[in-house]
């Protein structure tokens, strides 16, 4: 059984993120068992130390093992990142806990973001509620995986009920590129990294446009914000959770960057593409397509106005076009 000063972790989810903080781990302190549905995925990270597919151009650790047998990933772990889109987590992981292979010690953190449409719980209030006898952790905030794998530096967020469990998962984390701040606020961090996903497609509308004033997207982002800490605080999260690394970080990192896929789904959609031929290219809608229709849903139920969200899903559905949403956005907001 490993010791706290020499922790083994698991991971669930070989892709993008979920490659790039296994490595960084093995790479700072322990061998890394990770579960990828790919088995072709694995077969390469196993026999190359590389992931072609998910996280190019990065040559892997040998400490990091992967496997299509989830349950390997649970097997003796101290650590278990989740790091699969939200709406797998259950259909993975629930026959482990189901089976009792999950050692109530086990610190569970949560890396997706997504919002279950049928029970209409959150990722990480689904790991919760999926692991009840295990201390609960949410990582999130400015983390585009391409670039701290190449050790570029950035600070996330650690949020979650008790110091000692988020001291544990930051000794693992925690090196001289990539380091973690913590937080109690465990539905702001989620939440802010789950909401900045929306208006990453609209700076995407406007670069789709040839609009890329500074000052615009000054203007456009602090208004995303604002409306990101409105259904944030409805939802019961903590408004200065949004200034911070998790709300506004984040925002700036996934709207501002080039890799980012959900401000790729704004420009396609600015250029006349609908979402059938975008599902085609991308392979499937980014996050932001569905946590945007659920957020309205929610935002409608608690009172909470969020024009820029709702002119966004308007420009989707086709009821407005990506101009008038931007001349729009000018007139009710900038002009105001």
């Amino acid at each position: 059984m490993p010791s706290s000063d020499n922790p083994s972790v698991g991971l669930v989810g070989l892709g993008n993120l979920g490659t790039a903080i296994a490595n960084l781990v093995t790479t700072n302190c322990c061998e890394v068992i990770g579960w990828e549905f790919d088995a072709a995925v694995v077969e390469e990270i196993n026999g190359q130390h590389t992931n072609t597919r998910f996280l190019p151009g990065i040559v892997l650790s040998p400490s990091l093992r992967a496997t299509t047998d989830v349950r390997q990933v649970f097997d003796g772990t101290s650590i278990v990142f989740l790091a699969i889109p939200a709406r797998f987590i259950r259909p993975t992981v629930q026959p482990v806990v189901k089976a009792g292979l999950v050692r109530p010690n086990t610190v569970i953190v949560n890396m997706a973001k997504g919002i279950d449409v049928d029970t209409g719980l959150t990722a990480f209030q689904t790991t919760e509620r999926l692991f009840p006898d295990n201390p609960c952790v949410m990582l999130s905030g400015p983390s585009i995986a391409n670039e701290f794998a190449r050790g570029m530096p950035t600070v996330v967020m650690l949020a979650g009920s008790s110091n000692a469990d988020l001291m544990r998962v930051s000794r693992v984390l925690d090196t001289r590129h990539f380091r973690t701040r913590f937080s109690r606020d465990t539905v702001g961090v989620e939440l802010g990294g789950l909401l900045k996903n929306i208006y990453a497609i609209g700076l995407g509308l406007f670069d789709g446009k040839g609009i890329t004033s500074l000052n615009f997207r000054a203007v456009y982002l602090t208004i995303a914000l604002e409306e990101m800490t409105r259904i944030g605080v409805a939802m019961g999260a903590q408004a200065e959770t949004f200034a911070y690394l998790a709300g506004m970080g984040d925002l700036l990192a996934t709207s501002l960057s080039g890799q980012s896929h959900n401000r790729h789904l704004g420009e396609l959609l600015s250029q006349g593409s609908d979402l059938a031929s975008i599902q085609q290219e991308m392979g499937v809608l980014p996050e932001g397509y569905g946590t945007l229709r659920i957020a309205l849903n929610i935002a409608e139920k608690l009172h909470v106005s969020l024009p820029l969200a709702k002119g966004l899903l308007d420009v989707i559905n086709g009821r407005a076009d990506a101009e008038g949403f931007i001349f729009s956005f000018i007139r009710d907001f900038v002009e105001d």
